[in-house]
């Protein structure tokens, strides 16, 4: 108190310091004095303070380095967008307030979009919970039946995620949400449930397909006490090889799980098997066969499970997401992955299984070009680029939003009628989140036979 200041700028320096310890932003007006002087200091707000690790996202706080202002001004002399270059010196710091203001970026860009997360007492992130809007259009027509898979452990921190998913109207993967856990404690998937129904307009699933953790058992007993839970077959598989060291059962266990017997016929050769074979005392078998009215074809005769019965569903949906992880992702690098997981998903919904892998290569093949340039002409953007193989060989491709229109020099498309990884290197850099139509030749798609005349005879002319 009564502490004097002899300039405007030491008095809002202050002001601004005082701001940031306790959770709020600030804002200098027009005021002419000659000395300023503290008199009173009001500590109550009519809103919300921000947490600790947040406080440096408010407007008045927000600063750059000297390095990292250099690198901005580099950037922008290529000609990337701004909204880019932020996305970009997020990624570089890669924590938590990084991956919470990605997300929060999202949610602007699309009002659908949804981030929820908790915060510990040491104010740390806890749990983080998101969806988008195709996500929760997704759910709204599929959730009846959801997977609820949190085996994944592909991020630096070793937060537990958790992957949403289930199955569209073609048999294919839809993906409802994802969520990094703080714990794997019965509180922790409680929140996440709880979130998801919410976020999902209180729209609760009739079956929900689990690895069987107990917790999370718990947490669904509570949240979603009238959905069926189903113990997924490919897990259970798993945990069989690992728990049980009898080849003999492995077959019989199997043949149990999916095998549409009668209950008593079920029960007999579960008992005979078991006593036979000597695993009377085996913890895993005797709890595993507690819980058969979640897994055994016997007792969910008539359960509507959308394709789940077999393991391959599970297994197919475990294999793809985990191709997209690595160990070393930080937060932010883990979140952009699961993007591209959802992205590359949406585009195996237009392709054939066998022109989607020639696709999918020249996607990941993003990851091996070089960026050397933007020039502009006109509404049209040329994007230049090398490979990190053969750095001589530049490819040049032209991009005009107006039309909208994308062409590469490589020819890829005109000769083979898939967009190579120069179009999609630029479809990354200008933020398309869809392929353009006028880059989807028919005839690689899944409804090729649905042409029309007029379809037929504009697919005649491609690459003319």
């Amino acid at each position: 108190m009564d502490h004097v200041f002899n300039t405007e700028e030491e008095a809002y320096a202050a002001y601004k310091q005082f701001a940031r310890l306790r959770g709020f932003g600030v804002r200098k007006g027009d005021v002419a004095r000659v000395v300023w002087k503290v008199r009173r200091i009001d500590d109550s707000h009519n809103h919300p303070l921000a947490a600790t690790m947040f406080n440096h996202l408010l407007p008045s706080h927000r600063s750059l380095s000297e390095s990292n202002k250099a690198q901005v001004d580099s950037l922008k002399k290529f000609g990337i967008a701004t909204l880019k270059i932020m996305a970009y010196m997020a990624g570089q710091s890669g924590g938590y307030a990084a991956t919470i203001s990605y997300l929060e970026g999202k949610a602007n860009a699309d009002i659908m979009s949804v981030a929820r997360y908790t915060k510990p007492l040491e104010g740390r992130l806890g749990s983080l919970f998101w969806a988008d809007g195709q996500m929760m259009a997704d759910y709204k027509l599929f959730g009846d039946v959801v997977a609820f898979d949190a085996t994944y452990r592909s991020n630096k921190y070793k937060k537990p995620l958790v992957v949403f998913s289930g199955s569209n109207h073609n048999k294919q993967t839809a993906i409802f949400g994802f969520a990094l856990l703080e714990d794997e404690e019965v509180r922790t998937y409680r929140w996440v449930l709880l979130n998801l129904v919410d976020i999902m307009d209180n729209k609760k699933p009739s079956v929900v397909v689990t690895d069987g953790d107990k917790a999370m058992r718990a947490a669904i007993d509570d949240v979603l006490p009238s959905a069926r839970h189903r113990l997924c077959g490919w897990h259970l598989e798993k945990n069989c090889v690992m728990q049980v060291k009898e080849p003999d059962f492995r077959k019989v266990f199997k043949k149990e799980m999916y095998a549409n017997l009668d209950v008593l016929v079920f029960e007999d050769h579960w008992t005979t098997t078991v006593q036979s074979l000597g695993l009377m005392n085996n913890s895993w078998v005797k709890s595993t066969y507690e819980l058969r009215h979640s897994w055994a074809t016997t007792y969910l005769q008539g359960t509507f499970c959308t394709g789940y019965r077999t393991t391959s569903r599970c297994e197919g949906i475990n294999a793809f997401v985990k191709g997209f992880l690595k160990s070393t992702n930080s937060l932010l690098e883990l979140v952009h992955s699961l993007d591209r997981v959802v992205k590359v998903i949406a585009i195996t919904r237009i392709y054939t299984g066998s022109v989607f892998k020639e696709v999918r290569k020249q996607i990941k093949a993003v990851g091996g070009l070089l960026f050397l340039g933007k020039d502009t002409i006109s509404t049209t953007s040329v994007y230049k680029f090398s490979s990190t193989a053969n750095r001589r060989s530049v490819r040049r491709v032209l991009y005009d939003p107006t039309e909208p229109k994308i062409e590469c020099d490589c020819h890829m498309w005109n000769s083979e009628g898939i967009p190579c990884t120069h179009i999609f290197s630029v479809m990354k850099y200008e933020g398309l989140e869809e392929i353009s139509p006028s880059l989807i030749l028919r005839r690689w798609c899944k409804d090729a036979k649905e042409w029309t005349p007029k379809e037929t005879e504009r697919e005649e002319t491609h690459g003319s």
